[in-house]
C-alpha cells in the first residue's frame, strides 16, 4: 500500500496546492463614504434584514451535449445554497450591516432584501469529475475558472423602491507553479473575502442611496415571482397567408377564377396514323366567287393623264 500511496500522494497534492485565486470587480470601497456612515447617526436604520443565495453550477462545456435543441434550447435554473453556505452568508451580512449602523431590529423600519447570485460556483468534487480530467496538461499549461458575484440590494423609501447591485469576480489558476501561493490565495478562503467585501461596497451604496433620499427606509414592497417564457416549438416565421381559404383578406368571399378550355386546334397522330391534313389558307372573298377556268380579272391601269 505504501508503494502506490507514493506515486499517488504527490499528483494529489499538486492539484490540490497548484492553484490560486484572486478577486476583482467593483467592490473598492470609499473611504469617505464609509466614514460619513459610520459616523453618522441621523440615517435611520433598517428593522429587517432578508438574504438570499442562489447559485448556478459549474457545468463544463461536456456537459451541454445532447441536452436540448436549437428550437428548444435547455433552460439551466439556479439553486438554492447549501444550508451551511446561506447562514454564513446571513450572519455576515447581518454583522457588516450592524456595524454600518444599517440595521437595528428595535429602531429600525422596513426591509433590507439582499440576493447574492453566483455563476459558475464550483467544488473540488467538480475538479476531479469534469475540469481536471477533460483539460489536458493541466500542470504544464495554466488553466483558469471564473466564477461571477451579484449582489443586488432592494429597499424603499419616501421615493419609492431602490435596487443597488454589486459585481464580482473570481479567478482560479490552477498551474504547479501556484502551489506557493495557495496558502495565502486558497479559493475558499478568497471567495470569503470577495463576498464580504461586496458586503460592505453595497453597505455604501446603501447608505448614500438612503441618505440622498431623506435618511428614512419605508416598507418594501413583497417581491413578485417573474413568469417563465414559454419555450417557441420552432423559429418565429411570418405565415404566408393569415386568413382561411376561401376568404379574402378583409374576411369576404374570396372570388374563384376558373380557368378557360385549352384551345384543340391539333391533334398528336397516333402509331401507325397518318398526321392530319393541314387546313387551308384563307382565300379572299372576291378569289371565292371567280368562276373555275377563268384567268382573274386584270387590274385597272392607273390614270396618269394631267389634270387639266
Amino acid at each position: 500500500m505504501k508503494k502506490y500511496a507514493s506515486f499517488i500522494l504527490p499528483p494529489l497534492l499538486a492539484a490540490l496546492g497548484g492553484c490560486a485565486s484572486f478577486n476583482s470587480g467593483d467592490i473598492k470601497v470609499s473611504r469617505d463614504t464609509a466614514r460619513a456612515m459610520l459616523e453618522d447617526k441621523a440615517v435611520v436604520p433598517f428593522a429587517a434584514l432578508d438574504v438570499s443565495w442562489q447559485v448556478y453550477p459549474y457545468r463544463a462545456p461536456t456537459d451541454s451535449i445532447g441536452e436540448g435543441s436549437i428550437s428548444r434550447p435547455r433552460v439551466i435554473k439556479p439553486v438554492e445554497a447549501e444550508p451551511e453556505d446561506a447562514a454564513r452568508l446571513s450572519g455576515e451580512a447581518e454583522r457588516i450591516f450592524s456595524d454600518a449602523g444599517l440595521l437595528d431590529k428595535t429602531r429600525g423600519r422596513g426591509t433590507l432584501r439582499l440576493q447574492l447570485t453566483t455563476l459558475g460556483k464550483w467544488t473540488y468534487g467538480d475538479l476531479f469529475r469534469s475540469f481536471l480530467v477533460d483539460t489536458g496538461f493541466i500542470f504544464i499549461i495554466p488553466a483558469s475558472l471564473r466564477v461571477n458575484y451579484l449582489l443586488t440590494a432592494d429597499f424603499a423609501d419616501k421615493s419609492g423602491p431602490q435596487h443597488i447591485e454589486t459585481v464580482g469576480r473570481n479567478k482560479t489558476t490552477f498551474h504547479l507553479l501556484m502551489a506557493p501561493l495557495y496558502p495565502f490565495f486558497a479559493p475558499g478562503r478568497r471567495e470569503n473575502s470577495l463576498v464580504r467585501q461586496m458586503l460592505w461596497r453595497s453597505a455604501t451604496d446603501v447608505y448614500s442611496r438612503l441618505k440622498a433620499g431623506g435618511g428614512v427606509p419605508a416598507d418594501l414592497p413583497a417581491a413578485q415571482e417573474k413568469p417563465e417564457p414559454v419555450p417557441l416549438p420552432g423559429p418565429p416565421l411570418q405565415p404566408d397567408r393569415t386568413w382561411l381559404p376561401g376568404q379574402s383578406r378583409d374576411g369576404a368571399p374570396e372570388e374563384t377564377i376558373t380557368p378557360e378550355a385549352p384551345d384543340k386546334t391539333w391533334v398528336v397522330p397516333g402509331k401507325g396514323q397518318a398526321a392530319p391534313a393541314a387546313a387551308p389558307a384563307a382565300v379572299p372573298a372576291a378569289a371565292q366567287q371567280q368562276p373555275a377556268g377563268q384567268p382573274p380579272p386584270a387590274k385597272p391601269a392607273e390614270d396618269t393623264t394631267p389634270d387639266d
